[in-house]
C-alpha cells in the first residue's frame, strides 16, 4: 500500500496507514525532548513533559477521527509499556503501570462562584475547593483536585478532558477561566515564582539521558494542570505581590502637562473625538485583565488615531483602468461587477497597519514606526489565531511594549494639535 505522509512529531514522520513503528519511535523520543526543553527554555521538567502531551494531542486533532483514534491507542498502549530505566541501582525504576499519579487544576474565575460551601463533588472522582478561603463565596481562585488515583499513561489524557469540561461548564454559565499566563494581574508574581522554582529545580534535580532524579515533592499553588507523583510532598510557596503607592508628584506633573495641552482645544470635531475614543479604549485597556484583549486594545488606540491614506496616483489609475474594463464586459453578471466593483474601490486606501505606520512614523520616529509593525503582527495573530505563533514571544512583554506605544502615539498626538483643530 503506497503511504501517505501525515505529518511529523518531533521529527518523527507519521504516515498512512499508521505503524507501530512511527508510535515506537515517538514514545522512545520523548524523555529526550523532554529534557532538552527543559535545558534550552528554562522550563521545569513536568511543565516540558505537559508541553509535549499537549503537542501530541495537537497532532491527533488534525488527523481524521478514525486515524486520530488509532493515532492515541497506540499511543497510549506504547507508554503504558514503558519505564523509566536505570543505569544506577539506588534509583527507583518507574514503571508506569504501577505509579500512581494524580493532578490538580488551579485557576482564576472571572467572578467567585457566590456558593455558602466550601467544596464541590463532581462524579464523586473530582471536587473544587477555594484556594485562599474557606468559602466558595468570594474567592476567584479556585482548585480542582482528582481524587482518584491513576497511571500516567490515563491520567495524563484525563487531566486535559477534566480541564476542557470544566471550562466549558463555567463558560455555560457565564463564567470564565484563565490562568496567569495571560492575566496581566497575576503575571508578573507567576513570573517570579517560575523563575525561583526553576532555580530550585535546578539544584535539586539530576539528569541523565533518559530519565532524571529529583527529591518527591510538588508544587501545590502553580497555576494550570499540573501532574504529581501519589504521596509527593505538597510544598506551597506562599508568594505574594506588594503593589507602590502611587507618586502624587508624578501625577500632579503628568496631569498638569495633559491639561495644559488639552485646555486649548475645541472639542467639537473630529479630531477630538477620536483623543476621547482613545482615550477611552486607553484606560480600557487597563482594567481588562486579559493579556491578549490588553494588546488588542492598545493597537487599536493607534488605529482610531489614524487617517486613511489613499494610494499613489499610479496605483489609483491602475484600479480606475480595472474598474471600466469591468463595466465593458458584458459576459459578466450585475451583481459579479457590484461585488468586484466594490473590492476595488476597497484598494484605493492603503491598509489599516499601513495607515497606523505612517502616523507611528510622523508623530514618533521610524524606530517606532518598525516596533508598531512588529506589534501589531502580534495582535493579528492573537485576532485571528487566538495564540502566538512563537511560544518563545513573552505575552506581558508584548503587552507592556504595545501599551506604551500607544500612550507615547496619544502624547504626541495631542501635542501636536493647536486651538485651529
Amino acid at each position: 500500500m503506497r503511504k501517505i505522509l501525515l505529518g511529523e512529531l518531533f521529527g518523527i514522520a507519521v504516515s498512512r496507514p499508521i505503524e507501530l513503528d512511527n508510535i515506537v519511535q515517538i514514545v522512545e523520543i520523548i524523555p529526550e525532548v523532554a529534557i532538552e526543553q527543559a535545558n534550552l527554555d528554562g522550563k521545569t521538567f513536568d511543565d516540558a513533559m505537559n508541553n509535549i502531551i499537549s503537542e501530541v494531542l495537537d497532532f491527533a486533532e488534525r488527523l481524521e477521527p478514525e486515524e486520530s483514534e488509532i493515532f492515541l491507542e497506540l499511543f497510549e498502549n506504547e507508554c503504558s509499556t514503558r519505564m523509566t530505566k536505570s543505569v544506577d541501582n539506588d534509583f527507583e525504576i518507574i514503571d508506569p503501570s504501577e505509579t500512581k499519579w494524580n493532578f490538580y487544576i488551579r485557576f482564576k474565575v472571572s467572578e467567585p462562584l457566590g456558593l455558602d460551601q466550601n467544596v464541590i463533588d463532581f462524579l464523586g472522582k473530582y471536587i473544587i475547593k477555594p484556594a485562599k478561603k474557606q468559602s466558595l463565596k468570594d474567592d476567584n481562585i479556585l482548585i480542582l483536585t482528582s481524587l482518584d488515583s491513576m497511571t500516567y499513561r490515563e491520567i495524563m489524557f484525563e487531566s486535559k478532558k477534566v480541564e476542557q469540561a470544566l471550562i466549558l461548564g463555567l463558560a455555560e454559565l457565564g463564567i470564565g477561566v484563565a490562568y496567569p499566563e495571560n492575566l496581566a494581574s497575576e503575571a508578573t508574581l507567576e513570573k517570579v515564582k517560575r523563575e525561583a522554582e526553576i532555580q530550585f529545580l535546578e539544584q535539586h534535580t539530576k539528569l541523565y539521558d533518559s530519565y532524571y532524579e529529583r527529591p518527591l515533592f510538588h508544587f501545590s499553588d502553580k497555576f494550570g494542570v499540573v501532574l504529581f507523583q501519589e504521596g509527593s510532598f505538597p510544598w506551597d510557596s506562599n508568594a505574594n505581590e506588594e503593589k507602590e503607592p502611587v507618586d502624587v508628584t508624578k501625577l500632579d506633573a503628568i496631569f498638569s502637562t495633559a491639561y495644559d495641552n488639552l485646555k486649548g482645544l475645541q472639542i467639537i470635531g473630529r479630531k477630538f473625538n477620536k483623543i476621547e475614543i482613545a482615550t477611552s479604549i486607553l484606560t480600557t485597556s487597563i482594567f481588562e485583565d486579559s493579556l491578549i484583549n490588553k494588546i488588542i486594545l492598545s493597537m487599536t488606540v493607534i488605529e482610531v488615531l489614524s487617517d486613511k491614506v489613499s494610494r499613489s496616483d499610479k496605483e489609483l489609475r491602475v484600479l480606475d483602468y480595472l474598474t471600466n474594463v469591468l463595466d465593458e464586459k458584458s459576459d459578466i453578471a450585475q451583481s459579479e461587477k457590484e461585488a468586484i466593483t466594490k473590492a476595488l474601490t476597497s484598494l484605493r486606501y492603503q491598509s489599516i497597519s499601513k495607515n497606523c505606520k505612517v502616523l507611528v512614523k510622523e508623530l514618533l520616529s521610524g524606530k517606532d514606526a518598525k516596533l508598531f509593525y512588529k506589534l501589531y503582527n502580534y495582535r493579528s495573530q492573537l485576532v485571528h489565531a487566538g495564540v502566538l505563533e512563537s511560544n518563545r514571544d513573552e505575552m506581558l512583554k508584548i503587552y507592556y511594549d504595545s501599551y506604551s506605544l500607544a500612550k507615547r502615539v496619544l502624547s504626541a498626538y495631542i501635542n501636536r494639535l493647536d486651538e485651529s483643530d
